[in-house]
């Protein structure tokens, strides 16, 4: 390697991050998981080496890019044709063995909890290492009304695993997203220290346009390549605590006043039972013709269905996900659950609309319908916000690219804990 460049590995499995390093590294097609892609596509462009040892059983096209090779790419197939079998800790552990004993690494990155047996491999042999977190909230949520001490431990044993253990395993640091994953919390509900390594929670970052998108209000019947006043959308995947449902209720609320909108599910979806619910929903009153399931896109597919809807629901258990920042940037009207999740953010008729039930948000999109001035003035406060509360993809990403490379280099870094 030349004078201060790193070899690191990553220890990942199938997302649509990884569908879009595998297919040429092309930004227009990431469709998910920015928090993966970007650091790694900093990384590479800073002239570092960076491995992949992807644990998967899919079959991928690949397509070389100008800093990642064939070379750079190692898939492990499942055992057994399962990801996580009872095997799969021995089997990913062996594997990444193999690899470091073979190859050089300065640094070895586990993304997601899954990565976890990989990461205690690296510490074993001694080589700087760390857990990438996501998506913690539900273990909290679960945990916490159980009776505190060993209850809770063997719960989080059994149902949350991989979490539970890299909780207590032995590595650099520990790196998670503050968009209320309750990682922070999930220590003090088990009552574990965080003896073993660096803890960092970090929001994640958002893609801002510097000048808000331009909205053609006067389009209408090509959405959603352009504005259509009776359309509306949800961006997320299809999942339980997004409530999908939600949203098709809002659109019967509007039927039933005689607002003939079109609803856009936008995300993949992964999950039957709120695919379903929601279907339900949308028969009970009559409008399931009027609801459109798009599957994923490309994050600037996802923005064009939000900006040029009339307005974009988020409607979920919990809305601080990065969707929402993205909307704001994008100078979305936002509709979305008086929840509490993003009180800091949001302020009803200032950058957003707020509601406490399906039927006040129909009425109040209702009254918006004549009110373009209002619509505007909420459409451009949402990107104000978007501009000056969150972090942009270049200083956060960054940030954490520095805090890799100071950890393969031994240093301490600098970067506060809780961001």
């Amino acid at each position: 390697m030349g004078r201060g460049k790193m070899r690191i590995l990553y220890i990942a499995f199938h997302n649509p991050a990884v569908e879009t390093i595998l297919g040429g590294m092309h930004d227009e097609t990431l469709s998910g998981l920015p928090a993966f892609y970007y650091p790694f596509k900093m990384l590479l462009e800073q002239g570092h080496t960076v491995d992949m040892l992807l644990y998967s059983d899919r079959s991928y096209d690949f397509k070389e890019s100008e800093h990642f090779k064939k070379e750079n790419f190692i898939q492990v197939m499942p055992r057994g044709g399962r990801l996580f079998s009872i095997v799969f800790p021995f089997h990913l552990r062996r594997e990444v063995k193999k690899l470091l004993r073979s190859r050089h690494y300065d640094f070895v990155y586990g993304l997601a909890e899954g990565s976890h047996p990989g990461v205690c491999a690296a510490a074993e042999m001694g080589i700087p290492c760390a857990l990438r977190q996501f998506g913690t909230q539900e273990m909290a949520n679960v945990l916490e009304p159980m009776k505190k001490g060993l209850p809770r431990i063997i719960r989080a044993l059994k149902d949350y695993t991989y979490i539970t253990l890299s909780m207590i395993s032995r590595k650099s640091f520990v790196l998670a997203t503050n968009d209320g994953s309750r990682a922070d919390e999930l220590y003090d509900i088990l009552g574990i220290k965080k003896k073993k390594f660096d803890f960092y929670f970090w929001h994640s970052a958002v893609a801002i346009p510097e000048e808000q998108p331009e909205i053609n209000i006067n389009a209408s019947g090509n959405y959603p390549e352009e504005y259509d006043p009776m359309c509306l959308s949800m961006i997320n995947r299809v999942a339980d605590v997004k409530r999908q449902d939600r949203a098709a209720r809002i659109l019967g609320e509007l039927h039933r006043r005689g607002y003939k909108f079109h609803l856009y599910y936008v995300g993949s979806l992964d999950s039957p039972v709120m695919h379903k619910q929601t279907l339900d929903a949308a028969e009970e009153y009559g409008v399931s013709e009027y609801i459109h399931f798009e599957g994923g896109k490309p994050q600037r597919e996802c923005h064009r269905y939000a900006r040029n809807s009339f307005a974009t629901f988020q409607v979920g258990e919990w809305n601080r996900v990065n969707i929402l920042y993205e909307e704001m940037g994008q100078g979305s009207l936002i509709v979305t659950n008086n929840n509490h999740s993003v009180d800091e953010y949001v302020e009803d008729e200032v950058n957003c609309i707020l509601y406490d039930t399906e039927a006040e948000a129909a009425e109040r999109i209702i009254a918006l319908m004549s009110e373009p001035e209002k619509c505007a003035m909420l459409r451009r406060n949402a990107h104000e916000t978007a501009k000056e509360r969150f972090l942009t993809v270049n200083k956060r990403f960054g940030m954490e690219v520095q805090l890799i490379l100071d950890t393969a280099q031994g240093k301490k870094s600098d970067f506060p804990e809780v961001i």
